[in-house]
């Protein structure tokens, strides 16, 4: 009897972890991957059928296989993940309660996290067009990118506890000015990338209307990264991209 309310733990954390990484799928920023490395390991403890279900599926699977086989995770997926964690284990600590036991349990489990991905888990070597450096300008622009969507979260958080939650105004109080203050920065850096990186008047103008919805810089510099605009562009050619 013990022994199967373990595996029914263990099968419960799986699905919480299945349903945390899915929503990361939807909201940028979130990570994905390290809740499903955590649901196959629950899973591998209880169900050996959804493991193999997570191991399968598309997008996560071979991540996870990835991770299993000591590869690890991508630079980039590894940055976002950490900041993710520290970002919204900061506004649920601060915002959504107020016991102080609590607050340390909600920020004890997020630097658990960070300190598990970061510790453990290896940063898989880059390939190709991925691991060619980037020209100082593009990773200005990235830093700056990922910023804004952060505070852009943390504006929206604030907005819902505001509207939806307790009524407090801390959260729009303290990001409202900061995400103003980051969409300026962003502004002045993405105009300094595009005369680095011989962005054409399209891609300026996109890139400057991606500071407007929420997480539209990541958006934007996933595809820009995608379609070769954070890479240095040659110097003889003379075609705007």
């Amino acid at each position: 009897m013990a022994n199967r309310a373990v595996r029914g733990a263990w099968f419960a954390l799986g699905w919480l972890a299945v349903g945390l990484g899915s929503l990361g799928v939807i909201v940028p920023g979130l990570p994905t991957t390290v809740f499903f490395v955590v649901a196959a390991a629950c899973f591998s403890r209880s169900s050996p059928r959804f493991e193999h279900w997570v191991l399968t599926r598309p997008g996560v699977g071979p991540m996870v296989r990835d991770y299993r086989a000591g590869l690890g995770m991508p630079r980039q997926a590894k940055v976002a993940a950490v900041a993710s964690i520290a970002l919204v284990c900061s506004l649920s600590a601060f915002l959504a309660v107020e016991r102080w036991w609590l607050r340390g349990v909600i920020l004890g489990a997020g630097a658990v996290g960070v300190a598990w991905i970061l510790g453990r888990v290896p940063t898989r070597a880059e390939t190709g067009a991925a691991a060619r450096p980037l020209a100082r300008e593009a990773r200005w622009f990235r830093t700056v990118a990922y910023v804004e969507a952060a505070t852009w979260l943390g504006l929206l958080v604030g907005m819902a506890v505001k509207y939806v939650g307790s009524g407090s105004e801390t959260g729009v109080r303290i990001f409202g000015p900061v995400h103003g203050v980051v969409v300026l920065v962003y502004v002045a850096v993405t105009v300094l990338a595009a005369r680095r990186l011989r962005w054409g008047g399209r891609t300026l103008i996109l890139a400057l209307l991606a500071s407007v919805p929420p997480f539209g810089t990541l958006f934007f510099e996933a595809w820009a990264e995608r379609t070769g605009r954070l890479q240095p562009a040659d110097p003889v050619s003379t075609v705007a991209r």
